[in-house]
């Protein structure tokens, strides 16, 4: 299998890329790939690169460009706004929904939200995203927003075509039902709440600001669950 490794765009030229910083050290120190091997580069915006190893210097290797390719973005776009829970859980709900294929992940700050992220965690959660979407061969790389609270979570719904939030309690609507009522949505915000969920106020506030509540089965479901099963099904339905 070749590996593939994580360029940004600036840094792909039309013949040579540099691979740099830990990346380079991964090609270097870890797998020791030598001159003349062949290895995958994408630049997280959609582009595929087949290239060889050329120059393995210390501080970065010098690839060239044998095939180019460019996959245009999947639709609908799927963007989790999801209430911060403790570390680990978030950890596995960016794995596992960068490997379903959602486009943006935007933490949101609740009521019921334990703790803010720190500077490092973040830098981390990037880390997590990018090793994610290598290891399942995505070219686009799903992007990690700002933090947000729950207001401004709401004040960023309109701009999306469906925006839909899971709640235990709802009785009326399943997620399966309002997703086949939107069939041509090119975007799609899914709400999910921290542990413990979201409270009934934040939920009577989002459906005024055009939310729908959903809920996706029967049982309820720890957070990480429900982030990692709205966006799996978003997904089987429009076939992403």
């Amino acid at each position: 299998m070749m590996h593939s490794f994580y360029v940004p765009k600036t840094q792909c030229n039309e013949d040579f890329i540099t691979i740099t910083n830990s990346e380079h050290h991964h090609l270097r120190n870890v797998l020791r790939l030598v001159n003349g091997e062949t290895i995958r580069i994408i630049d997280g915006e959609g582009s595929v690169y087949i290239a060889e190893i050329c120059d393995i210097k210390t501080d970065s290797t010098v690839v060239r460009i044998l095939n180019h390719k460019h996959h245009p973005k999947t639709t609908p776009a799927i963007i989790l706004f999801q209430g911060i829970p403790k570390h680990d859980k978030m950890e596995w709900i960016l794995q596992k929904t960068t490997e379903l294929g959602v486009s943006h992940i935007v933490p949101i700050l609740t009521e019921r939200s334990l703790q803010k992220p720190s500077e490092n965690r973040y830098e981390r959660w990037h880390r997590i995203i990018l090793s994610a979407t290598k290891q399942c061969g995505r070219v686009w790389k799903p992007k990690l927003c700002n933090m947000l609270n729950f207001q401004e979570c709401l004040n960023a719904i309109h701009t999306y075509s469906l925006g839909l939030i899971l709640w235990e309690h709802e009785e009326q609507h399943h997620i399966k039902s309002i997703l086949r009522k939107f069939p041509k949505v090119d975007s799609i915000a899914i709400v999910v709440g921290p542990e413990g969920g979201f409270t009934e106020r934040e939920v009577d506030v989002a459906i005024n600001y055009g939310c729908i509540p959903v809920r996706i089965g029967t049982n309820i479901l720890r957070t990480e669950t429900a982030a990692i099963t709205g966006i799996a099904i978003a997904a089987y339905e429009f076939e992403i």
